[in-house]
């Protein structure tokens, strides 16, 4: 992962200030993929909130992936909790933002279902990893770190991951109607402004 300007040392206030108006909207649009917008802003509040308590443990080289996985453990400990309660908790309860348009509605439709279909018969670090490789444009040792694993290990699921999008594509081609999906759309979307 590269940046064209150094990262602000978190440590200091206005470190952190520019840290957080840097990455706020990375960290906001990373909750929104897997949560949606109802709880997006309260999930990048509380990567901040727990940022800012250990604003010394921040790397300077590259806060982004850290800040991921702060947020990714939120995510998690959300999921979890709503699980005991016995609530609906769902990745993709709605539609994720950043997938790319295909030239016509229905097309967009397929290439989305098909998108979505695929993510979800991912194991779910398999699907994290493409997640953070795809969307979040991460390079494959920063979303190691996220991951809390080594880049070996993210490559194996990495590998895992396209083998299963592949069967799925081969399931979905050889379907009645020989009217296969087409390519799955997950490249990494242009990101537009998502509800800042």
């Amino acid at each position: 992962m590269t940046r064209s300007e150094e990262d602000p040392d978190a440590s200091t206030s206005d470190g952190f200030a520019r840290l957080f108006e840097r990455h706020y909207p990375d960290v906001y649009r990373y909750a929104l993929r897997r949560l949606g917008p109802d709880q997006a802003d309260d999930v990048a509040a509380e990567t901040f909130a727990v940022a800012w308590r250990r604003r010394d443990r921040i790397p300077g080289h590259a806060p982004l992936p850290w800040l991921y996985a702060t947020a990714r453990n939120i995510v998690l400990a959300r999921s979890r909790g709503a699980r005991r309660r016995g609530e609906l908790f769902g990745l993709f309860d709605g539609e994720p933002p950043g997938l790319p348009a295909s030239s016509d509605a229905a097309g967009q439709v397929l290439d989305r279902q098909t998108a979505l279909s695929a993510l979800k018969a991912l194991r779910p670090r398999e699907r994290e990893l493409v997640m953070l490789l795809a969307w979040e444009g991460l390079d494959m040792p920063a979303a190691a770190q996220v991951l809390g694993c080594t880049v070996a290990t993210a490559r194996v699921r990495l590998h895992r991951a396209r083998k299963r999008i592949q069967r799925l594509l081969a399931d979905s081609a050889a379907q009645p109607d020989g009217d296969g999906p087409g390519p799955l759309p997950l490249t990494r979307p242009t990101l537009v402004e998502e509800n800042r």
